[in-house]
């Protein structure tokens, strides 16, 4: 019986604690439900958790010193966020922040292909983007951009009550918001980049006009000196529609496939484009809870990102700002002369420089250019700017070469044995070949009468008649082939785009429309006729000729290098394309025939002569057009153990052989610094 009060004890003890239990959890309950439950209940209601995308920082571009052509900058964007911009309010929250914008010289983000003021008018040269704007709105091909403006503003996007040209500014971006496909799944959209502090305080004094709006700080792309490179370099810009998909059509591997946000800015050109995957990084994610005015409660990195890695060129940036400079002192110095016989009429130039012995591209430069940091903001003006500054004239520029052509066709004459260095031919100033025809009217000239000369002498004063006899002999097949050979008329195989053209033949005319005769073989044999040959391909005719005959690759990138430098990802070995052997007495006749040309530019400041090591070069005068005559040289140095290879071309002007000595003054100042090119001695 003694156990029986000691149970009943703990039995009144055990249900006194329980009860206490029930009555501690009954009080905190009523607490969270009664006492605080308005306050708990508006939270839960008034906060949002979102997962946003982390931007992985954007990979340098930089040159091959590591001096930077592109790089990232923190700056302030002005962000919408989806979930909280209130759908009734999107049209009066955008025309407010653009009065801002305007009042502090801000820009924004507008991807309509409409003009801003006036009668509404599709934007010249934006084909691609009006049919994608067309689509959008679910309108036929013949809808005109009144008919676009009136269903964006009075079905699409319900904008009312506004002026004309602040309804065309609120449609360009609730237009923008469209295509970047801004939605739940896509939270966040950039209104405008990189604003200033005065904008900043303005957005975030008057913040309860904007709901779901903040300031975020993001990388900014910006370009050190947006025009030492801009047509290598390229610029970003955002993901069009019709690059969001694959298309099988064409191969296209849309950027969906490929983990990028529809808001992303990719690579639009240059290396900036091709790259784009290498540069662009892993973005990461991030948790963030707001509020339901857009308050970031709490923050956290949820996926790290992972930055892109960093581009290395091959351009040195001094050499390359030096032999801009220098082209550009000179075409300035062409247009003050005022007399066209001179060269004043120029409109343009390129010049482009290569390591001769690897194929490595050390200086790219075209005149005129522009500053790539400004595209957008003068793409306008820079679309029908005069001589085209948009235009690669290196890659892209498509010219007849000319006498410099003459230099393929020694090589190929002297290799085939149609001739030997000491074989001469008769320059009478008339070549009457083809009198063998009856009633022959055809006699092309030579620019002088030079009698008697060998392939070297030939050369040096760039004699018609001695090659309208070589080429003919030798037949437009084995002109084409070497051509090729040295680069001409082929493809390249750079990193960016570059245009092939071509080299004149009977297959060439026909596809080009024309009718090929016996005779056309002669002017090909000097550069003229269909044979079309841009500056990179002339400075790999000079590389292949230092080389002996050994085309390698031209190439612009460098290596590959982690973010942060700390790793070599990958690095560009030099690549032979083809090879040839230029026989050593064959080689000595056209170097020799170079170097007479070279000790023929002796003016002041630009005399090749008195240099104390051997310059190899090629003069031309080629005819573009009936009213146009350019201006063309190719060269290599020192003869003998060859540092650099150059092209360079000069639209309708005059002596681009005087701006061999600034580029080569150049090389030696900068890149080739502490070489001595004067212990070169010929091979």
């Amino acid at each position: 019986m003694a156990g029986k009060p000691k149970e009943r004890m703990r039995l009144i003890i055990l249900s006194l604690m329980t009860a206490a239990i029930c009555v501690f959890y009954l009080l905190v309950s009523m607490s969270y439900q009664v006492v605080n439950g308005e306050k708990y209940y508006a939270q839960t209601q008034a906060s949002v958790t979102s997962v946003l995308p982390l931007k992985a920082a954007r990979g340098e571009i930089v040159d091959r010193n590591g001096a930077a052509l592109a790089e990232n900058e923190t700056g302030l964007n002005i962000v919408f966020y989806y979930s909280f911009l209130p759908k009734s309010q999107q049209n009066d929250i955008i025309a407010e922040l653009i009065k801002i914008c305007e009042r502090n010289g801000e820009t924004w983000y507008d991807p309509l292909p409409i003009t801003l003021t006036g009668s509404p008018q599709f934007l010249e040269g934006r084909d691609r983007e009006i049919e994608t704007l067309k689509k959008k709105l679910e309108l036929n091909v013949y809808a005109t951009a009144s008919d676009c403006m009136y269903y964006m503003q009075e079905e699409t996007f319900s904008i009312e009550g506004y002026s004309a040209a602040v309804t065309r500014k609120i449609a360009g971006v609730r237009y923008g918001m469209v295509i970047s496909d801004f939605s739940v799944n896509n939270n966040q959209y950039v209104f405008a980049e990189n604003v200033s502090a005065q904008t900043v305080l303005e957005i975030k004094e008057k913040s309860h006009l904007f709901p779901g709006v903040d300031v975020a700080e993001n990388d900014i792309r910006v370009y050190p000196d947006g025009t030492l490179l801009p047509h290598v370099v390229g610029y970003l810009g955002p993901i069009y529609a019709e690059e969001w998909n694959d298309n099988p059509e064409t191969g296209w591997e849309g950027y969906r496939g490929k983990g990028y946000k529809m808001s992303d800015q990719v690579g639009k050109a240059g290396i900036e484009r091709i790259m784009e995957q290498t540069l662009h990084g892993v973005d990461g994610e991030r948790t963030v809870e707001q509020s339901k005015n857009g308050e970031i409660l709490s923050e956290t990195v949820t996926t790290p990102s992972q930055p892109g890695a960093k581009v290395v060129l091959t351009i040195d940036s001094e050499f390359q700002r030096r032999v801009y400079e220098e082209l550009a002192a000179y075409i300035e110095y062409l247009k003050g002369l005022n007399d066209p016989k001179k060269g004043s009429n120029v409109e343009g130039g390129a010049i482009s420089v290569l390591d001769a012995k690897t194929g490595a591209v050390l200086a790219m430069v075209t005149y005129p250019t522009y500053d790539v940091n400004r595209f957008y903001e003068d793409f306008e003006q820079l679309k029908v700017g005069e001589h085209n500054p948009l235009t690669n004239r290196v890659t892209q520029g498509l010219y007849r070469p000319g006498s410099t052509f003459k230099t393929v066709v020694a090589a190929a004459g002297l290799q085939e044995e149609i001739i030997s260095p000491k074989e001469t031919v008769n320059c009478t100033g008339i070549y009457r070949y083809y009198d063998i025809i009856p009633n022959n009217t055809f006699r092309p000239g030579c620019l002088g009468y030079h009698r008697n000369l060998n392939v070297t002498q030939a050369l040096t004063v760039s004699c018609n008649i001695f090659f309208y006899d070589v080429g003919r002999r030798l037949g437009i097949d084995k002109i084409v082939d070497y051509a090729h050979r040295m680069g001409l008329g082929t493809e390249t195989g750079l990193e960016i785009p570059t245009a092939t053209g071509g080299i004149s033949s009977p297959e060439r005319s026909q596809q080009l429309g024309g009718a090929w005769v016996q005779g056309n073989v002669v002017q090909a044999s000097i550069g003229q006729m269909d044979t079309l040959v841009s500056p990179l391909q002339m400075s790999v005719q000079a590389m292949t000729l230092a080389n002996r005959g050994t085309r390698y690759q031209p190439y612009l990138i460098k290596e590959i290098r982690s973010y942060d430098d700390s790793e070599l990802i990958s690095a560009t070995e030099p690549s032979v394309v083809s090879s040839f052997e230029i026989a050593d007495e064959n080689y000595a006749a056209i170097v020799s025939g170079m170097q007479g040309a070279a000790n023929n530019v002796t003016a002041a400041g630009y005399s090749l002569r008195d240099l104390d090591y051997p310059v190899a070069i090629k003069t031309g005068s080629p005819q573009q057009t009936l009213d146009i005559i350019n201006s063309a040289a190719i060269g290599f140095a020192p003869v003998g153990d060859p540092d650099i290879a150059i092209g360079i071309m000069l639209e309708n002007s005059q002596n681009a052989s005087w701006l061999v000595r600034k580029v080569l003054d150049a090389y030696y100042q900068t890149v080739g610094k502490g070489k001595n090119p004067a212990m070169a001695r010929m091979g």
